[in-house]
């Protein structure tokens, strides 16, 4: 090593430099130009000079006019894919004041280097050069608050790894009080800063003066040598021009040196957006999960939900007559509607309702088979309500800075059971369907003292029934699968209330005054309710009543006063009469049978009721004929006082044992005075037992 390089090191550990970090190679002499000025050999590696130019981010090499240095600037990625905020507590770990746990966190993000606004105003043309050898160090800045409410900024210096030519990573390995502090700077107050201090090589210009005798001696000797550097913090911005006295007391020098510049960064609220927020993640007893909130890092965490009930929209059953609760999701931005019920759906398909008939395994059997319903259920959520809610979600406190999504529940919460309340003659079972439907399926057997066929009708029934559903129950649905309180809705079987999906298209037509056209695309009727525009995620007033028009299977119509906006809902039910004839039950119901053909079904007579002595009447001979089958033979039977009561099983096929029992009953009445006949018509479908009254016989 040379004296001057030995003198050079020496004074840059007496009079460090903020922008140098040291010296990497031997000096080299200047030559002077045409302008008198310093100037690197022709033959000198190339390297920037650190003189500072008229933009602090560029460097310009001196003889290469044409070829610029540039130091870069650094960004955030909007949108970072390798983004993580990973914390892990230990067991037993806790921290130092001993009332929580310490939480261990892993902090990755990317950045990217790109050229800075004053390099840019400040390079018209020519060819840039990121400055050589670039060395990124990045450290992260985070405010906290001591124990005795002093503010201090402390800083952890990251570790970094490229990802492309001009992308790296940086990750930072955080503990204890920094851990939590960082998270709640990222999602909460965005205090968080990074502090960049990037090294590369270039030359370090300096006067180097040999005091001699007789001259004044300014500043510090180091072995015979002083020494005034430019660049970064010096005091000049030009061209060092060569002294006088060249070559006999001072002179210009060169010396490769590794060099470094600070930039400063704000990360803010950069990374508490929909698509980085999963990524904030917490391990703790072989369990991940995402990071709900700060108290995740404040206690020992363990399974939690991340959902928690919406309150800050008010009166949610007044607002939305069809929803009774909203749940959002902390980390997802789930809002979840929960329906006040659920109902039979109806798609394009026409309503998933279906009767099987299936060989009874029992070996104990009345009618020789068992029944099987199954239902496809849906939520019964208004859509004009889930407009509203979409629209009224964007303007709540916790919508700020995200973007929230309005959802129904996914299926069923196994953890609590479903049940159907409203009918103790079947077997109710539950699963999940597709999407957030859910599969109701109910079994009605020859377990009972009654026949199954009987029961499956007295099912029908219900099933039709135009006054409040006899068929009710409970469904638990799911939110997700931690959260502890149970959410339920409740079921209705019938025709008349049901839930939609796809069974109705509407269309927005051009023209003044604006208008919808409506397409019923089932099988189905409708009947149309009420309809409303949504324009741009909101519900404009008013809202309009359609007073239950009919709107035809496959058929359109036209909806004036709508059209207004980009989509119209319309609120819809199926059009069911009143009464519906069980035949019409077929419409709504697929009937299937199976490896079942014909069931054995009772027609039964009760007497009881007649006083047979006051009538005069000794007995009453029954002949049964079935109107739709009148070939099949029924067995006779008769009453009697000590036999007021009496049943007769016909093998039938299984469609009619459901649709219906027509018959044509003759009565022979025997008695002192002689016989008489009455014919009396009864559907044993409808009315499994005919009643013979006083009034019958005469």
């Amino acid at each position: 090593m040379g004296q001057i390089e030995q003198a050079f090191d020496e004074f840059l550990a007496a009079e460090p430099k903020p922008w140098l970090v040291g010296r990497t190679g031997d000096h080299i002499a200047s030559v002077v130009n045409e302008s008198r000025t310093a100037e690197l050999p022709a033959d000198a590696p190339l390297l920037p000079r650190l003189e500072s130019s008229s933009s602090p981010d560029v460097l310009a090499f001196g003889p290469f006019p044409e070829a610029t240095w540039f130091l870069p600037a650094y960004i955030l990625l909007a949108k970072d894919p390798r983004f993580t905020f990973a914390v892990v507590q230990n067991a037993g770990d806790v921290d130092d004041d001993g009332g929580g746990p310490f939480n261990r966190a892993t902090f990755t993000l990317t950045l990217k280097e790109v050229l800075s606004d004053s390099v840019l105003s400040s390079v018209a043309s020519g060819q840039l050069h990121p400055v050589p050898d670039l060395q990124p160090v990045v450290k992260l800045a985070v405010p906290i608050t001591d124990a005795e409410g002093r503010l201090t900024v402390r800083t952890v210096t990251g570790r970094t790894a490229q990802v492309s030519g001009t992308s790296f990573t940086v990750t930072f390995e955080l503990s204890g009080a920094l851990a939590k502090a960082a998270y709640v700077h990222l999602t909460r107050s965005g205090e968080l800063g990074l502090e960049f201090e990037p090294t590369y090589s270039g030359y370090q210009t300096a006067l180097v003066t040999e005091p001699d005798t007789g001259f004044p001696v300014h500043g510090p000797i180091f072995r015979g040598f002083q020494f005034e550097v430019f660049g970064d913090g010096g005091n000049t911005g030009e061209a060092p021009f060569e002294p006088s006295l060249i070559g006999r007391i001072a002179r210009y020098v060169f010396f490769p040196c590794t060099a470094r510049f600070h930039r400063s960064l704000k990360i803010g609220l950069n990374f508490h957006t929909d698509d980085h927020r999963s990524r904030f993640t917490i391990t703790a007893e072989g369990m991940t999960r995402p990071i709900i909130d700060v108290n995740d890092l404040n206690s020992f965490a363990g399974q939690r939900s991340e959902y928690r009930e919406l309150t800050s929209l008010g009166d949610i059953v007044t607002k939305y007559p069809s929803i009774q609760r909203v749940f959002l999701g902390q980390v997802s931005g789930t809002v979840i509607a929960v329906p006040d019920s659920y109902g039979i759906l109806v798609t394009e398909q026409g309503a998933l309702a279906a009767l099987d008939s299936i060989v009874d395994e029992s070996p104990t059997t009345l009618s020789g088979c068992r029944f099987h319903f199954t239902f496809t259920v849906g939520p019964m959520a208004d859509p004009i309500d889930l407009a509203r809610l979409r629209a009224d979600v964007t303007g709540i406190p916790e919508a700020v800075g995200r973007t929230l999504r309005v959802a129904l529940p996914s299926g069923l919460d196994v953890r609590t059971p479903s049940g159907l309340q409203g009918f103790p003659g079947g077997q109710a079972a539950f699963a999940d369907g597709d999407g957030n439907t859910i599969q109701v399926s109910v079994d009605i057997s020859d377990d009972r003292p009654t026949p199954a066929a009987t029961l499956v009708n007295l099912f029908l029934q219900q099933l039709r029934s135009p006054g409040p559903p006899p068929l009710f129950g409970a469904l638990a649905v799911r939110l997700d699968d931690i959260l502890p309180q149970p959410v339920r809705s409740q079921l209705l079987l019938n025709l008349r209330q049901t839930a939609h999906s796809g069974d109705l298209v509407t269309t927005v037509q051009p023209g003044s005054p604006p208008s919808a056209q409506a397409v019923n695309r089932g099988p189905l009727d409708l009947k149309l309710l009420r309809c409303a525009d949504v324009r741009e995620g909101h519900v404009p007033a008013p809202i309009m009543p359609l007073g239950g028009m009919v709107l035809k299977a496959a058929q359109g119509t036209t909806l004036q006063g709508v059209g207004a906006g980009t989509v119209v809902e319309v609120s819809r039910t199926l059009e069911v009469a009143v009464p519906l004839p069980k035949a019409e039950m077929l419409k709504f119901l697929a009937f299937h049978t199976h490896t079942v053909q014909e069931v054995q079904h009772p027609l039964t007579l009760n007497a009881a009721g007649l006083n047979f002595a006051a009538e005069g009447v000794s007995t009453i001979d029954v002949e049964i004929t079935l109107i739709a089958n009148p070939g099949d033979p029924v067995p006779a039977l008769t009453l009697s006082p000590s036999h007021t009561i009496d049943f007769v099983h016909v093998s039938l096929p299984v469609d009619s044992a459901v649709t219906g029992l027509d018959s044509t009953i003759v009565l022979t009445v025997n008695s002192t005075s002689g016989a008489r006949t009455v014919s009396v018509a009864h559907d044993f479908v409808d009315e499994p037992i005919l009643v013979v009254t006083s009034s019958m016989i005469h």
